[in-house]
């Protein structure tokens, strides 16, 4: 009984870096279509265990080794993510333990002048490594979540930037195998800390890239909303430079008709106007003057595709938003939905944006020519481009995020549905002072 008490707590090594591990995985492939992961991911944990005492393979040797690799695989495919990220996921954490053993390995050894074979019986160094290995993976979670937030790169970079790791993770293996046996060496301490930096400065070079990527984008995106901007402001003072000039010509002919007598006359040209005027011209009057030039603008575009637009707006002169962010949500939400609508038999665009206590309601409805299959809320990743929809969400998901703001996604019946919310300045008042106590 001694003898399973000391195996099994030996084994807390590897039940920690078993946690590590799914600490990265949850953060990077989230929820796939098993529900609960984390509860699937305890019997993994427990099997691998029995497993691990009953074979009697040791630590950090290369059956050892492949043990943990079977179980970066295993537990990888109760969470979600594609194949290539689940390889990616596998990498990260292989990365991660493999220098984290390594450095706690060669650190303790050289200090203890034992040999890093003999290191792993000393309990102290145990439970060392078991703090060392969980706090690696919560930092490391918590920069997948940073990362994936701001991620830019093509995949074909990302691969590109995994090479490196992949080479680290080789010569630590090696590393770990072949020198055990020995006594630990400054050059052993000096290759391991190298490679840990040089792991470091990449992932931080690799940082840099991708903020810039994320500058020139925003750049981009930045001047094509200005474009867009000044686009709708051109439309909306030529349009009105338009009806100044009808307006004109309309009141000298209506007084033609006056100065001849022709009082009949008049009135039925009067009556013309007013049914002229009331079938040709959008009235749209939130008391936002941008707001009201985007959407004239997105209505006119609609109709140059047969969709046909309906407004539910009420008084809108007081936004939570820049002028920048509010233009990058109703400009992405209104071209995906004019997008899907025109696929259809029946085009049509419901847009409704009301002011509530304490929040703003956006809602864009639109028919689509069959329903989508939403998983847990997500867009389907084979079919955004094809129904017009999930283009731009990434870009309204970050502006709503920046105001504690949220969004839902719905689609029945032929009818997809998106509603965003986004809290009013004192609204926001209360949601940052809950945060900060």
């Amino acid at each position: 009984m001694n003898d399973l008490m000391k195996m099994l707590f030996y084994h807390l090594v590897c039940i920690a870096q078993w946690g590590a591990f799914l600490m990265v995985h949850y953060c990077y492939l989230g929820k796939g279509r098993v529900k609960h992961p984390l509860w699937w991911s305890v019997p993994l944990i427990a099997a691998m265990t029995v497993f691990s005492m009953t074979c009697g393979w040791g630590f950090f040797t290369f059956k050892s080794i492949m043990a943990n690799v079977a179980f970066l695989v295993l537990s990888s495919l109760i969470f979600g993510g594609s194949w290539v990220q689940k390889l990616m996921s596998c990498l990260i954490s292989g990365v991660m333990c493999l220098l984290t053993e390594n450095t706690v390995l060669y650190t303790f050894a050289w200090c203890t002048h034992m040999r890093p074979h003999d290191v792993w019986k000393d309990p102290f160094c145990i439970l060392t490594f078991i703090v060392v290995i969980l706090l690696a993976g919560g930092v490391v979670s918590h920069y997948i979540r940073q990362w994936k937030k701001k991620q830019a790169l093509e995949p074909l970079q990302v691969l590109v930037a995994a090479f490196f790791p992949c080479v680290v993770v080789v010569l630590n293996g090696v590393l770990m195998i072949s020198g055990g046996g020995g006594t630990a060496s400054w050059m052993s301490i000096l290759l391991t800390l190298g490679l840990t930096v040089a792991v470091l400065v990449h992932l931080l070079i690799v940082d840099i890239l991708n903020e810039q990527v994320v500058e020139r984008r925003n750049s981009q995106f930045q001047a094509e909303l200005e474009e867009e901007r000044a686009e709708a402001l051109l439309d909306s003072y030529t349009t009105q430079r338009r009806l100044t000039h009808e307006f004109t010509n309309q009141m000298d002919a209506l007084s033609l008709l006056l100065e001849q007598g022709d009082l009949e006359g008049a009135k039925a040209y009067l009556h013309t106007v007013s049914r002229t005027v009331q079938t040709s011209t959008t009235i749209l009057n939130t008391h936002n003057p941008l707001l009201d030039a985007l959407l004239s603008k997105k209505y006119e575009e609609a109709g140059r595709q047969g969709v046909m637009m309906y407004f539910d707006l009420s008084d809108l002169r007081q936004l939570p938003l820049t002028q920048n962010d509010l233009v990058i949500i109703v400009s992405n939400l209104l071209n995906n939905a004019i997008e899907a609508a025109a696929q259809t038999d029946r085009p049509e665009v419901h847009v409704r944006i009301k002011r509530t206590e304490g929040e703003i309601l956006l809602s864009v409805r639109n028919r689509v020519a069959k329903d989508i299959d939403l998983s847990d809320g997500q867009l389907p990743r084979s079919t955004k481009k094809e129904f017009g929809h999930g283009m731009g969400l990434p870009n309204v998901r970050d502006t709503l995020a920046r105001y504690h703001g949220e969004y839902t996604l719905s689609c029945r019946d032929h009818w997809f549905r998106v509603t965003c919310s986004v809290p009013t300045a004192e609204a926001e008042k209360v949601i940052r002072a809950d945060c900060n106590s």
